[in-house]
């Protein structure tokens, strides 16, 4: 998916107009001279400037008549032979410009325009824009039950879901992909969206990002075509991350996960600029001649694919003993040139650049833990401190779930009702009460307010050291903040989660079981909270409520509430490297690589955990990235730890030899090697623009050189 230039000794550039717009039909102008052509990458568009032949029988008004901002207008070079003629610039005049110099001598006029390339018209039209994804809807789901081959190729734009690919690492790819048809008549796999919690759903890969982008958000009739970008790739749209084996950049690229790259709101050209960003993936359009006409199609490309090359420029001065280090003179005019490709340059040795010492962060670490919960309600008469010769009245105050079946509507009439049962008139105002449990990790349950019977008789903040081992915290090292209560990593022998695992004991913690629903997890203060219409009719297992259930319970001071679930810890999962000795500086510089949706640490490990012992040996409970983490710190210190190269040599002709994407290794002649490991690699910079300029009667190209995973 990479071009490559040529040779080529023309310096003869000539403009052609459209005939009509959309025609593709165009005609030399030997009105217009070119005076200027600029090729970009990515969202940098290519420009080209001209100016206007006029005369007294073509003045300005006839000019602007002439150029319409919808005539594309091309840029070839003419060579005596009509096949090896090439296309440097497509695109449309949108700003013309005219100046009169009304002066003694008469008066002049002069008439200029400015074209901007074909890509910018996929940066403007409607359906370029960007926002929603592509689904299948209902109606699509249940057609392809019945008649597949009638709805593969079907989807709808949702809306109200925006286009971030992998949003938060979910996976949110579709794993059945549209079967569509493109414009030669082939059958193309098309990735779409499904919703973000969707368990089937399959991570999204710049590649099939890339294919959904061109394929939805590109024309098929111009003015850029898709160009190689879907039979290039058609062999691994699907395919998970990985490398392909071949040796492409591009493709190992293209196969890495595209996680929380969003493209809502922008247009086609800013999305596939993102996708460049965040893949070291660059497109270029390039336009060929095609007949009489010309064709722009995109062209995608990484970095160390292209051709390798050189520029040569002939060293000046003289040797001791005098004798010129090159003498011209006795070359003949080609060899000089050979020897000659460049007329001047500029080049930068760029230190500022070098980050030899990165800091990857990745996600807050967590850790699943069993952990004793308190009573989160401020004390209550005739339930908490209730002394040993009251609690039997105590209890007779309550009404277990038959009871309240007996007394019928009369039961309105206790208090005890109205403030505790869920259909009481006064249960908001109390509906915390023996209910909400609390793990006071933040402090903010003092025991001036909270303190009561034993065991509950010394409130103070949680400190996770009393179930965690000294690799994880010690002894008040954890901040006192709210911390959510995350569902468990654990999971039973079939698979089964176990989410937020609440247990509760009626005999001080001698025995434990697992909690009746219903129960609801709190945010702020982070509590559980039992929901059961009546808080008697929560019992040992076959036990009478009469005998036995949560509220007596807690008069007997007996209860107990134990949760088990995965609670984040104060620190991130980080790594750091440094250089390996081949950075040109003694600085370690460092930066900031944030990737907290890309690398985790949620682990059972070196905790107290009573679900501890279930599948004991199982290697997929939780997620341990240290080890990619560290690799990702190592990757960014090696492609960080070199000097950045930039060069804007000329080359005093049109040049076509060099193209977008080829590495430039060296300038012969010179001694002057342009190869670093600013991007991972013994890698020269590459051609990311071209500029030509007719300057003092003859043509030059500048070319601009850059490692282009460093702009």
């Amino acid at each position: 998916m990479s071009g490559c230039g040529r040779a080529l000794e023309s310096e003869l550039l000539v403009a052609a107009v459209e005939a009509s717009p959309g025609s593709g039909v165009y005609a030399a102008d030997d009105r217009l001279r070119v005076d200027d052509v600029t090729l970009g990458i990515d969202e940098r568009i290519s420009t080209a400037r001209f100016s206007v032949r006029l005369d007294a029988t073509f003045d300005g008004a006839a000019a602007r008549a002439r150029y319409s901002p919808d005539l594309r207008v091309l840029v070839r070079t003419v060579e005596a032979d009509a096949s090896e003629s090439l296309a440097l610039f497509e695109g449309y005049p949108p700003v013309q410009a005219t100046r009169w110099d009304g002066g003694p001598g008469g008066g002049s006029e002069r008439y200029t325009f400015e074209a901007v390339g074909v890509y910018d018209r996929l940066a403007r039209r409607k359906g370029g824009w960007i926002y929603g994804r592509r689904m299948r809807s209902g109606a699509i789901l249940d057609g392809l039950a019945a008649d597949s081959a009638a709805y593969a190729g079907k989807s709808v734009l949702v809306e109200a879901t925006p286009c971030v690919f992998n949003v938060d690492g979910a996976r949110n790819c579709d794993p059945l992909p549209l079967s569509v048809v493109d414009a030669g008549g082939v059958v193309r796999s098309i990735y779409i969206f499904t919703h973000d919690d969707d368990p089937a759903g399959i991570p999204w890969t710049y590649l099939n990002a890339l294919r959904y982008l061109v394929w939805f958000y590109g024309t098929r009739n111009g003015p850029v075509f898709d160009g190689d970008v879907f039979s290039a790739t058609e062999a691994f749209a699907g395919a998970g991350a990985g490398d392909p084996g071949d040796g492409s950049r591009l493709l190992e690229r293209l196969l890495e996960p595209c996680d929380s790259v969003g493209v809502e709101a922008v247009n086609l050209v800013e999305g596939l600029a993102l996708l460049s960003g965040a893949s070291g993936v660059h497109v270029s359009v390039d336009p060929a001649l095609v007949g009489s006409g010309v064709r722009s199609s995109f062209r995608v490309w990484a970095a160390g694919d292209g051709a390798s090359q050189t520029l040569r420029l002939a060293p000046g001065g003289t040797h001791a003993d005098g004798v010129a280090k090159y003498d011209a003179k006795a070359l003949s005019g080609t060899e000089v040139l050979r020897a000659n490709e460049v007329t001047r340059a500029r080049l930068t040795w760029d230190h500022r650049r070098i980050v030899n010492a990165p800091v990857v962060v990745g996600g807050v670490k967590a850790y699943e833990m069993t952990v004793p919960l308190v009573p989160g309600w401020v004390p209550t008469v005739n339930l908490d401190d209730v002394a040993l010769v009251d609690r039997t009245a105590a209890k007779e105050i309550a009404l277990t779930p038959d009871q309240i079946a007996i007394l019928g509507t009369v039961v309105e009439n206790s208090v005890w009702f109205q403030n505790y049962h869920t259909s009481g008139s006064n249960f908001s105002a109390n509906a915390f009460v023996g209910r909400r449990w609390v793990l006071n990790e933040d402090g903010r349950f003092d025991g001036a307010t909270y303190n009561r019977n034993a065991p509950y008789d010394d409130y103070l903040p949680f400190d996770f050291a009393t179930v965690t081992g000294s690799g994880i915290t010690r002894r008040g090292e954890w901040s006192r903040r709210s911390r959510a209560f995350l569902p468990t990593i654990t999971r039973t022998v079939t698979g089964a989660g176990f989410g937020v695992f609440v247990e509760i004991s009626f005999d001080s913690g001698a025995t434990w079981q697992k909690a009746p629903g219903p129960i609801e997890v709190l945010r702020d203060p982070s509590a559980v909270w039992f929901k059961a219409v009546n808080p008697t009719q929560v019992t040992p297992p076959g036990a009478d409520p009469l005998d036995q259930n949560m509220w007596y319970a807690i008069i007997d001071q007996t209860f107990r509430v134990r949760m088990t679930a995965v609670i984040e810890g104060d620190a991130r999962l980080t790594a750091t490297a440094g250089p390996d000795g081949s950075t040109p500086t003694l600085l370690r510089t460092s930066e900031i690589v944030y990737r907290p949706g890309d690398f985790e640490l949620v682990t059972r490990s070196d905790t107290t955990n009573v679900l501890g012992a279930i599948n004991a040996g199982a290697s997929d409970i939780g997620s341990d990235d240290s080890d990619a983490i560290a690799r990702i710190a190592r990757d960014a210190a090696l492609r960080g730890q070199d000097q950045r190269v930039g060069a804007s040599p000329v080359v005093p002709r049109v040049d076509t030899r060099f193209a977008i994407g080829d590495e430039i290794t060296l300038i012969g002649g010179r001694g002057i090697s342009l190869v670093t490991l600013a991007d991972g690699a013994a890698m020269g910079p590459v051609v990311v623009g071209k500029r030509y300029r007719f300057v003092g009667g003859r043509w030059e190209t500048e070319l601009e050189l850059s490692h282009v995973d460093a702009f």
